[in-house]
C-alpha cells in the first residue's frame, strides 16, 4: 500500500497467478465479460482486449500491463504520445498526460542524486543533471520538501494508479525485492528500453531513487512489479485483507472475481480507472 519504501519478502511456495479479466463481476475464476477500458477517454493496448506482444496474455492479465494507461505490452515503458515530455520535470507517471493540472504531483530528475555523467539517469538527459537546489516548474517546494511531502490531491489521485513496488512517478524496485529501483520511462531513440529481459543493463533500465512521499511499497503478501505470485504462507482467511490492506477488492489471483466496470487489475487489487 501507499507508504514509505517497503521491501518485498518471499518464502515458502508460491500462489500461482490465474486469469482476470476487467469489467464483469461474474463470482468465480476472475472470467468476467471481457470489456475494453479507457484511460481518461483514451484506450490504450492495455485495456484494448488485444494481445499485442503475441505472449498469450491481454490487458490486466500481461504482467507488463501497469494500468490502464499504459501502451505497451512488450516492456514496462507506457508508450503513450506525449508522456513524460517536460525534460527533467515529473508528474504522476501511471496516467496519460505530464504537466499540471490534474494529479498536484511534483517531482524533478534534477532532484535525483544519481543523475550524474556521464549517464544522467533516471531520464539520460545532461539537462537534467542533480541539483539539490533546483527548480520545479508549478511549485515552489524545494527537492527536500517534494522528497518528504506530497499533496493529498496527489496522493489520492496518483496513488490508486501506482503498482505496488514503484513510487509515483514511475520509479519502480526491479527485480522484485532486490533493493534497486529502475525509471520505467527509460529510453533510447525515443524508444522504450525497459523490459524484464534488461533489467541488469542500466543503459536500458535506468537506474532511478525512489519518492519517498509517494512510494507504494510491496509487502509480503502483496503483489507487484516483477512479483506475479504470493507465498503460500499468504493463503488463508485473511488472504484478501493482506493482499490489498487498504480494503479494494483482490484481483488477479486463480479464484478470485474480475474487477467490476471501471475498474482495472493493479498489482493484485481493482483501482478506479482514471477519467
Amino acid at each position: 500500500m501507499l507508504a514509505l519504501l517497503a521491501v518485498a519478502a518471499s518464502c515458502g511456495d508460491d500462489v500461482l497467478v490465474g486469469v482476470d479479466r476487467t469489467g464483469g463481476a461474474d463470482g468465480g475464476g476472475g472470467t468476467g465479460a471481457l470489456v475494453a477500458v479507457k484511460c481518461q477517454n483514451h484506450i490504450y493496448q492495455c485495456g484494448d482486449l488485444l494481445d499485442n506482444d503475441g505472449d498469450g496474455l491481454i490487458d490486466a492479465d500481461d504482467p507488463d500491463c501497469l494500468g490502464p494507461c499504459d501502451n505497451t505490452e512488450a516492456s514496462y515503458y507506457g508508450g503513450i504520445p506525449g508522456q513524460n515530455n517536460a525534460p527533467c520535470r515529473q508528474d504522476c507517471y501511471f496516467d496519460q498526460d505530464t504537466g499540471t493540472g490534474n494529479d498536484d504531483c511534483y517531482w524533478n530528475h534534477q532532484c535525483d542524486p544519481l543523475s550524474v555523467g556521464p549517464g544522467f539517469p533516471p531520464s539520460g538527459d545532461a539537462k537534467c543533471a542533480h541539483d539539490p537546489l533546483a527548480k520545479t516548474s508549478g511549485t515552489s517546494a524545494s527537492c527536500a520538501e517534494l522528497s518528504l511531502t506530497q499533496s493529498p490531491a496527489c496522493l489520492a489521485y496518483c496513488g490508486p494508479l501506482t503498482p505496488n513496488g514503484c513510487d509515483c512517478f514511475g520509479c519502480c524496485e526491479l527485480p522484485a525485492g532486490s533493493g534497486k529501483h529502475v525509471w520505467l520511462g527509460s529510453t533510447a531513440g525515443g524508444l522504450g528500453t525497459c523490459d524484464r529481459e534488461r533489467l541488469s543493463d542500466p543503459t536500458a533500465c535506468r537506474p532511478c531513487t525512489p519518492v519517498p512521499s509517494c512510494t507504494n511499497g510491496c509487502d509480503e503478501c502483496e503483489l507487484c512489479v516483477g512479483k506475479a505470485a504470493l507465498p503460500q504462507t499468504c493463503a488463508g482467511p485473511d488472504a484478501a485483507a493482506q493482499q490489498c490492506p487498504d480494503g479494494a477488492q483482490p484481483c488477479g489471483i486463480l479464484g478470485q472475481n474480475a474487477c467490476p466496470q471501471a475498474m482495472y487489475c493493479v498489482t493484485g487489487c481493482c483501482r478506479p480507472v482514471p477519467r
